[in-house]
């Protein structure tokens, strides 16, 4: 059993498959912790992690990393960029029902939706989400 909250989604992803979601979780109450120290919360996305045998975990933590960075305002990692973290042609959504996923569609992040994978507005949400509003500034002017 994994124990210990990880600094970064590099350790996050380097734990077994069986807590992997629960290391995300962690990390994510981390990050949220952090709001307004904006080195440490660069640091925490900055190294890749390990790939898997899952394009979707992949992706998925690619999406986390890019999304985390424009949200907070932080460099987007090159890593995410990477042609092996672009995920699968098919979409996944989360939660995988059928009635909600037009919402679904609309709702997704970019940093998720570029990746085929569809979520609700804000997938990292947590309990210790900052109380101010943090927004992902526009990607183009309109």
């Amino acid at each position: 059993m994994w124990t210990g909250r990880p600094q970064s989604l590099a350790e996050a992803a380097a734990v077994t498959v069986d807590d992997r979601w629960f290391a995300l979780n962690e990390l994510m109450d981390e990050f949220y912790l952090n709001d307004r120290d904006l080195r440490t919360q660069q640091t925490m996305i900055d190294q890749a992690p390990a790939v898997t045998d899952s394009p979707f975990i992949d992706a998925f933590y690619a999406a986390t990393a890019e999304h985390l960075a424009l949200r907070w305002q932080l460099d987007i990692p090159v890593w995410t960029e990477e042609p092996r973290r672009a995920g699968s042609n098919r979409p996944t959504f989360m939660p995988n029902i059928p009635a909600i996923w037009p919402i679904l569609l609309v709702e997704s992040p970019y940093a998720f939706r570029q990746r085929h994978i569809f979520t609700g507005r804000e997938p990292l949400q947590r309990a210790r989400w900052p109380l101010r509003e943090v927004k992902v500034p526009p990607l183009c002017d309109l």
